[in-house]
């Protein structure tokens, strides 16, 4: 099992600060890294990650994290029996299919409600009831992520897992998990490029921010373990962009902005280490307001 420095010296005061208060946290946490089991892959990485995003908190619809905010008469998913075979089933009733792609134009979300209660049997009504419960922001496109999204998984046996090692074997790759997803494999890109990629073009509302967040604490975890070589794959998103903004405006020290330059920057630093590391402790910095108060010290 890796073990991964107390202290980082990079130049920039709050990246080094965020790293000594988070970094053992973050990979030793268990909600943070997603091991290597059809249950952990499709909960977390596939339910959890691929459409939180824009207020609506998947990871909590989904009860891989706690609720945040109090809500009388919610209960996640997991704690309703419903899953990625319910969710892709319910994808496959025609009514529901039709309303969420042609049907939801000027409507509200109270409409889509509505058709999950009167044709979804009992589990399209248990998700209408999450769904309405829910204490944070909803709407058509979620409900359709989800269902559309599993239903994709259909013949690998709704496995998120099973997913990705096709998508690998098809790519020629002949171990899974893969040893090394910085290994080329189509002209000069990458496995993991790749396979974000290939994230984008299956999967609704998966775009180039949420795509990387899918693979890339299951790539944590098996890089913990020693099962994969470091890998480049983070998520770059807007907390990341903030504190790259507001720490390179007050100290006039360039942390560079673009992920595929902040990876090489952060590499000739730490070769060893993965960039998600860093970007997860920049994530908690953040969102713990710590980078707002050493603005004002």
């Amino acid at each position: 099992m890796r073990t991964i420095p107390a202290e980082i010296k990079t130049g920039c005061h709050e990246f080094d600060d965020a790293w000594v208060r988070y970094a053992q946290e973050v990979i030793n946490m268990p909600n943070v890294l997603i091991p290597d089991t059809e249950d952990d892959l499709n909960w977390h990485a596939f339910l959890g990650h691929s459409v939180d995003m824009q207020g609506f908190r998947a990871a909590e619809f989904a009860g891989v994290d706690e609720l945040s905010k109090p809500a009388n008469g919610f209960k996640p998913l997991n704690q309703k029996g419903i899953g990625v075979p319910e969710l892709g089933k319910l994808w496959e009733i025609e009514a529901i299919r039709n309303h969420l792609l042609y049907g939801i134009a000027g409507t509200g979300i109270t409409t889509t409600y509505e058709v999950l209660i009167t044709e979804g049997g009992e589990i399209g009504h248990s998700l209408a009831e999450a769904f309405e419960n829910f204490p944070f922001r909803k709407g058509h496109k979620y409900v359709r992520a989800l269902l559309q999204n599993s239903a994709q998984l259909k013949e690998h046996g709704y496995s998120f897992r099973c997913w990705l090692e096709h998508q690998c074997s098809k790519l020629g790759v002949a171990s899974f998990p893969p040893l090394d997803f910085r290994q080329p494999v189509r002209q000069t890109k990458s496995l993991e490029d790749v396979l974000c990629e290939k994230l984008e073009e299956t999967f609704f509302m998966v775009g180039p921010e949420m795509a990387p967040y899918m693979l890339c604490d299951w790539q944590l975890w098996l890089w913990k373990e020693e099962w994969t070589e470091v890998f480049d794959t983070f998520k770059l998103d807007s907390f990341h962009a903030q504190f790259v903004e507001q720490t390179n405006a007050r100290h006039g020290f360039v942390i560079p902005t673009r992920k595929q330059s902040f990876t090489k920057w952060w590499h000739r630093y730490y070769p060893s280490l993965p960039p998600r590391l860093a970007n997860e402790c920049i994530w908690l910095y953040v969102d713990d307001g710590l980078l707002h108060k050493t603005n004002h010290k």
